[in-house]
C-alpha cells in the first residue's frame, strides 16, 4: 500500500495544477485499493439522478461535486459506508439541516450558495459554502461551537481527500482483524 504521501498526484498542494475533477478522480482512485473499494463497487450516477440531486438544493452545483456524483454518487464499496452522503439519502439533506439548526436554536443561516453534501446520525452535517468549481467546506455538530458551523476545508476536494485518508487505514485494520461473510439475503455477519 502506498505511503500517504505517494497515494496522491505531485502537485494536489499548489494551485491551478490539477483541476477538482482530477482531484476528485485522484481520491476514487486511492479509495479504489481493493478493502476499502474494489472497482466493481465504484456506483457512479447517470446524468437523470444527477440532476435530480442538482434540483433538491437551491444552491448551484460544483464540478467537483458533479464529478463526485458521477463517479461514486451511488456508492463505493466500504468508503463513507452508514453516512448520508450517497443518493438516494443524499436528497433532503438541505431540509433536514436546517430543521437540525432549528431545533438547536442556532442563529445561522444558510447563504443561497450553501449545499448540504453529507450528514451523520441526524447531528452533523458538511455543506459547499460558494460558487466556484471546488467550494470551502463548513461543519456542524449538535452542541459544539455554539450550535453554529465552522470552516473545514479549503475544498470539498480537501475534505474529499482527508476522508479517504481516515477511511483507508482504518479499513485495512478492520478487514485484517474482521471476516466478513455475507448472507444471502445480502446481509453480513462479522466474525471477529
Amino acid at each position: 500500500m502506498p505511503s500517504p504521501t505517494e497515494r496522491w498526484p505531485a502537485g494536489w498542494n499548489e494551485p491551478g495544477l490539477l483541476t477538482p475533477k482530477q482531484r476528485v478522480r485522484a481520491v476514487v482512485d486511492a479509495i479504489t485499493d481493493g478493502t476499502t473499494a474494489r472497482p466493481d463497487q465504484l456506483q457512479g450516477l447517470p446524468a437523470e439522478a444527477i440532476l435530480v440531486v442538482e434540483r433538491d438544493q437551491q444552491a448551484p452545483m460544483t464540478d467537483a461535486y458533479r464529478e463526485f456524483l458521477s463517479l461514486i454518487g451511488g456508492g463505493a464499496g466500504r468508503f463513507m459506508q452508514g453516512e448520508d452522503v450517497y443518493h438516494p439519502r443524499v436528497l433532503g439533506l438541505g431540509t433536514a439541516a436546517r430543521e437540525l439548526l432549528e431545533e438547536n436554536e442556532s442563529p445561522f443561516h444558510f447563504e443561497p450558495t450553501d449545499r448540504v453534501f453529507f450528514m451523520h446520525q441526524g447531528y452533523q452535517f458538511e455543506f459547499m459554502r460558494g460558487t466556484g468549481p471546488d467550494p470551502e467546506v463548513w461543519s456542524y455538530s449538535e452542541g459544539e461551537h455554539a450550535d453554529v458551523p465552522v470552516y473545514s476545508y479549503a475544498s470539498f476536494t480537501d475534505w474529499l481527500r482527508a476522508t479517504a485518508e481516515a477511511e483507508i487505514p482504518a479499513w485495512k485494520r478492520h478487514v485484517e482483524t474482521v471476516r466478513e461473510e455475507i448472507n444471502a439475503d445480502g446481509s453480513i455477519t462479522l466474525h471477529w
